[in-house]
């Protein structure tokens, strides 16, 4: 089985565990695979998931999704099926004539909701509606893809777009650790200025400075700038989802900006003092005229609108902005900070430059941040894999820190929602009582991205390349980050990945309980039990995991047996190295010493049967 059949499976056992109230028809694998579509794929609460399920094998239809701020409608049929099991022409033929042929004439019974929505938006033409079939091999079909390839739909009553795509496992597979279909909110933001000549405007085509981009050089005033981040809050816009430095509280930095804004007689020198805002948006139109501005008080005559703006540096001076602006009023602040000024630069990346520079966004926020101390993890961090990661953890009850701001995020969140948290404590315990571990406070239950990274490090190569060459798993040219950290899904299921880091989880706390504070050595331990996967057959390493994990008995016994491990290990080689344990990690791990403490121990313990089932299974 592929290794991405097997976390399509433990997901789809999940969602049947959690939501079976909702729907009987979830009893079924192959009905839940809709579920797990929609949840996955197009991040539709399951709550609301039964909206969105048509029924299945009907007219070609087994489910859609609508996102109304992209305008873009999707018509989904799902194929659960084995590696053996081909798509027919049949099947094709069927999804790509019958459902448009039905919702055109407006005789689509199983779902009134799909029809009213579609009666609405094909006659939209800045509509884009998506035929998605999904099937759960790899088997390559000539007839199938020639089908989609030259699929064209014509009907004079619809004027929307309409394509069609085939995904087989491997698409499915990228889409679920990369970039996931949403609504993604759109927006438009003012950016006054006061008059045009506090901006400098950048623009190619006019200046005969093809090379360059469009862009600009805005003086604005923190009030404007409040609006600004107000409305996008309003619109629940995520307007800092590319940025990488976060707000981490009114402390350092902060302290500053906070500082000068908050004295009367300082602030008017912000503008000198502050490096600025960068933004990057899609358009940037030109607004001449008061009547745009008329919010503002400033007798602003001059400024910009821009379409989905991001701040990619500046995210903290926004916040403290934020932080001192937002206790007074509206007409008190125009007042008090009418003197108070920033920079702001202003990128236009339209589609089309995007594609002809395509490191250029990339290297924008990288190269903007690297005066502010941003370490290269942030950046790494931010990749949609872990993104999207976090979500899978969230489904097990447990937090997966990827932002350096996710702590403080997480606490606020959870501690101002009483009923939240219960679920997820809920749901954490079912894994953290295998472990014995507590689950009494909101630490218990994060899991810091890093940490993670290194103690699968330690269990797929081992103890001591975790400790060495663990800090660069979040390095994002190194090769680690690029040949590991991005690819852990190839060797781990989400539930795996958990299920090991609680098992080095629970070396930790018994560590820090041990009179040497030395033992267990836990990275050592999870690199001695991950040594015994000798297998790359997804099977075979599946159903180790499972011995390993499905019996709490069984577990507790394996543990110990290496845990123990760990401690004559540290023994023996001190002892015929004559040096200590804090030199002894620093050296390469010497492994016939290490198959001399496992068969030795071998010998005297009274669950040999048990661990010689693990270890040479």
């Amino acid at each position: 089985m592929d290794s991405f059949m097997q976390q399509i499976k433990e997901d789809i056992r999940l969602i049947q565990q959690d939501y079976s109230y909702l729907d009987k028809r979830l009893t079924s694998d192959a009905f839940t695979f809709n579920y797990w579509i929609l949840n996955k794929l197009y991040s539709i609460d399951e709550e609301m998931i039964p909206t969105f399920v048509t029924d299945i094998n009907d007219k070609g239809i087994d489910c859609f999704v609508h996102y109304e701020d992209t305008k873009e409608l999707f018509i989904i049929q799902n194929k659960y099926y084995d590696e053996s099991t081909s798509i027919t022409r049949e099947e094709i033929a069927d999804f790509l004539i019958t459902p448009l042929k039905v919702l055109s004439a407006g005789n689509y019974k199983r779902s009134p909701e799909l029809q009213k929505i579609f009666d609405r938006v094909s006659s939209d033409s800045e509509y884009k509606i998506w035929l998605h079939f999904y099937v759960t091999n790899n088997l390559q079909n000539k007839i199938a893809d020639d089908l989609f390839s030259t699929f064209n739909f014509s009907n004079e009553k619809v004027k929307a777009f309409v394509g069609a795509k085939l995904y087989r496992l491997k698409d499915i597979k990228s889409i679920y650790y990369g970039d996931r279909f949403t609504n993604k909110v759109s927006f438009v933001a003012t950016l006054p200025t006061k008059y045009s000549a506090t901006s400098l405007d950048v623009r190619p085509k006019d200046y005969g400075m093809d090379w360059m981009i469009d862009l600009r050089y805005v003086m604005v005033n923190v009030a404007d700038l409040y609006n600004m981040y107000q409305k996008a809050l309003e619109k629940n816009y995520e307007i800092f989802e590319e940025n990488i430095r976060e707000f981490l509280g009114t402390r350092g930095i902060n302290n500053g900006i906070i500082t000068t804004l908050k004295s009367p007689s300082d602030r008017e020198n912000f503008f000198y003092y502050n490096n600025g805002i960068t933004i990057i948006c899609e358009d940037c139109k030109t607004l001449r005229g008061s009547e745009h501005f008329a919010i503002n008080k400033l007798d602003n005559h001059y400024g910009f609108e821009l379409k989905n703006p991001q701040i990619v540096n500046g995210c903290q001076t926004i916040n403290s902005i934020a932080e001192v602006l937002s206790h007074y009023s509206n007409e008190q602040m125009r007042k008090e900070f009418n003197k108070t000024y920033v920079l702001v630069k202003v990128f236009v990346l339209d589609q089309l430059t995007r594609i002809e520079k395509k490191d250029l966004e990339k290297n924008i926020v990288r190269y903007t941040n690297s005066q502010n101390g941003i370490n290269d993890k942030a950046f790494a961090s931010k990749h949609d894999f872990f993104k999207n990661l976090q979500t899978d953890f969230i489904s097990r009850g447990f937090l997966l820190l990827v932002k350096p701001s996710d702590k403080n995020e997480f606490m606020t969140k959870f501690h101002n929602d009483k009923a939240k948290l219960a679920e997820l404590y809920s749901r954490s315990k079912v894994f953290l009582g295998r472990f014995l571990l507590p689950c009494d406070r909101l630490i218990d239950i994060m899991v810091p991205l890093e940490k993670l990274l290194k103690v699968l490090l330690a269990f797929e190569k081992n103890g001591y390349i975790a400790f060495r060459k663990g800090s660069s798993v979040l390095k994002p040219n190194s090769p680690l980050y690029k040949n590991f950290s991005l690819n852990i899904s190839e060797k781990f299921t989400t539930n795996q990945m958990l299920e090991i880091y609680l098992l080095f989880a629970k070396a930790e706390a018994e560590k820090k309980k041990s009179a040497d504070k030395r033992i267990p050595i836990s990275y050592y331990l999870i690199g001695f039990i991950g040594s015994t996967f000798k297998s790359d057959n997804p099977d075979a390493r599946n159903a180790k995991f499972n011995y390993l994990f499905s019996d709490t008995e069984r577990l507790s016994t394996i543990y110990d047996f290496f845990k123990n491990i760990t401690g004559t290990y540290m023994e023996e080689f001190c002892r015929m190295n004559s040096t200590d344990y804090n030199n002894m990690i620093k050296q390469e791990l010497d492994f016939p010493l290490i198959d001399r403490c496992i068969n030795s121990a071998l010998r005297f313990t009274s669950n040999s049967d048990i661990i010689k089932n693990f270890i040479f299974m």
